[in-house]
């Protein structure tokens, strides 16, 4: 049996604990969520920026913006599509892929610096019938490689952008595939845009 003075004295404590566990839990857990904690695999834009003024001129000759769907989008060369583009967009198609049935939310598109040559245009077409290709105006890859503190050439960034037409984040050529598809899927699961 406990001694009287020991029980009131344990009450208090109960009751203190009753308060103070709950204030401990929530602080713990608030500092679990701070945005050094983030899990994005890509480097995030923030805030967003407006590409409204980028249309593509497709193969075909039509004009296109960037609002409809999600967007994977690499910018490369005309002249050559290297290594580092190929593995590129063998990475677009399949992440893109591997969305299943929320495949029809994203496009892949290659943003070119002029028009492709022949050999290029058949090497697109037989590989990545699917991607939508084309190129801007003079300059038009400017706002992808501004949005960003540290501007660098074409071809080493795949961008994803909102079905409004928001440059949202870059990813490098050397991602793991794998990460672009895990925030495109967490995307897709909770927008109901695109």
């Amino acid at each position: 049996m406990i001694p009287t003075a020991w029980r009131s004295r344990l009450y208090l404590l109960f009751i203190v604990a009753c308060f103070a566990a709950p204030l401990a839990a929530a602080g713990w857990l608030a500092g679990r969520g701070t945005p050094g904690n983030t899990v994005q695999h890509g480097e995030l834009l923030h805030p967003a920026q407006p590409l409204t003024d980028l249309r593509l001129t497709a193969l075909d000759g039509r004009s296109t913006t960037f609002q409809r769907r999600w967007t994977l989008l690499y910018a490369g060369s005309a002249r050559d599509c290297d290594v580092r583009c190929r593995a590129a967009l063998y990475d677009l198609r399949q992440v893109r892929l591997a969305l299943g049935k929320e495949m029809s939310r994203v496009e892949t598109v290659l943003l070119l610096d002029g028009s492709p040559d022949a050999a290029l245009r058949q090497w697109l077409a037989h590989e990545h019938a699917a991607m939508t290709v084309g190129w801007a105006d003079p300059g038009g890859q400017t706002p992808l490689l501004e949005a960003f503190a540290d501007a660098d050439p074409t071809g080493g960034w795949i961008y994803l952008i909102d079905p409004l037409g928001n440059l949202l984040m870059r990813y490098p050529v050397t991602v793991e595939p794998r990460g672009i598809l895990k925030d495109l899927q967490r995307l897709l699961k909770w927008s109901r845009i695109g």
